[in-house]
């Protein structure tokens, strides 16, 4: 009597196996799946990985001393096909809509260069659309973004996040630029940076609350640079998520007599382009300010932002990244930088089309 012959392997058993090298976890690969199919149970896990044993005809993983799975040598052969068969199926579906539209999320602060991109998509042969989603105020905290937008992103509701980097199994993030911590100053402030020891010694700041990424890059900074800092309220002069108050409460203010420290703002050179003198809400006080980089020894303080996607979609999402970036470089060369730092011919403008 002949032995009968397994079910064919399908999309969904790849998916459950790639889920489950990653989350190392039947319970986390099961959670992982449960966007799918209405839902994925531990027990379904195992039976889609006990077909694929059952064809390989040996264990694709094995149980580790910590209870978690490791793939075997089979298992690490299989998992090089399934990425190929799940990519080959994501292209699949992304080619049946004409044209494609990508969902993105992001800072409002960000408009500046994703404007730029969508123009740049809207001219190219892709037909690559963009629908852009702005994050609410409490998603722009460091330690929300890692939470709903990142899942959103894996239940694929987002297509692409900007923020910082991710680092979750079946993402990806591609750096942008980097900014760096800037203070908008008196134009009569004799240097071209202000250190830490002179911000906590010498001013009263505007500054972002403490769940925002650049707040805590700041005092972070201050505690590893060992500043004495006896007192941290009186160097905050207003705490505010909305730049557009304190630039205005600074440019009314900051010449009130009577106050033993001065008065600044500090916030990303991203969050503080539009507000230069010439652009867009620069204002007619504009020229009495300056902005200067904030520096910890020799080098000013800085933080990366990252475009994130799935790994199943970079290679479909590789011109809107490249769009993203172009517009990036864009702003780079203009006579203010979103990036705080001058173009390089190491950091070439993309090209329309890879």
């Amino acid at each position: 009597m002949s032995k009968q012959r397994p079910k064919p392997l399908d999309e969904w058993d790849f998916r459950a196996f790639i889920a489950l090298a990653e989350e190392r976890s039947y319970e986390d690969a099961a959670r992982r799946m449960a966007g799918f199919h209405g839902g994925y149970s531990r027990q379904s896990v195992q039976h889609r990985i006990a077909k694929i044993e059952s064809h390989v005809g040996e264990p694709v993983v094995r149980r580790n001393v910590d209870r978690r799975y490791l793939l075997t040598p089979a298992g690490e052969r299989v998992l090089r096909i399934a990425r190929q068969v799940v990519a080959l199926h994501e292209r699949i579906g992304a080619a049946a809509a004409a044209p494609t539209i990508w969902t993105l999320a992001c800072g409002p602060h960000h408009t500046q260069f994703v404007a730029l991109a969508e123009d740049r998509l809207r001219s190219a042969e892709t037909g690559d659309k963009l629908l852009v989603e702005y994050l609410s105020q409490p998603l722009r905290a460091e330690h929300q973004f890692y939470g709903d937008p990142v899942d959103r992103l894996l239940r694929n509701e987002f297509h692409l996040i900007i923020g910082p980097s991710v680092r979750r199994p079946g993402l990806r993030s591609t750096r942008l630029y980097e900014a760096r911590l800037e203070a908008m100053i008196d134009r009569d402030f004799p240097d071209d940076r202000l250190t830490l020891a002179e911000l906590v010694s010498d001013y009263e700041a505007f500054l972002q609350p403490r769940d925002v990424r650049a707040r805590r890059v700041l005092e972070d900074a201050i505690i590893a640079a060992g500043i004495p800092d006896p007192d941290p309220a009186c160097r905050v002069a207003m705490e505010t998520y909305e730049t557009a108050t304190s630039v205005i409460r600074l440019r009314s203010e900051h010449r009130r007599p009577g106050r033993r420290r001065g008065r600044i703002l500090v916030v990303p050179s991203d969050v503080a382009l539009p507000y230069k003198a010439g652009m867009m809400f620069g204002g007619g006080d504009a020229d009495r300010f300056k902005w200067v980089p904030i520096h910890a020894g020799s080098a000013p303080l800085r933080m990366e932002t990252c475009v994130t996607v799935r790994d199943a979609h970079q290679l479909e999402l590789r011109p809107v990244i490249e769009a993203l970036r172009a517009g990036v470089a864009h702003l780079d060369r203009g006579p203010h930088r979103i990036s705080g730092a001058p173009l390089t011919s190491a950091t070439p403008i993309p090209t329309q089309r890879s």
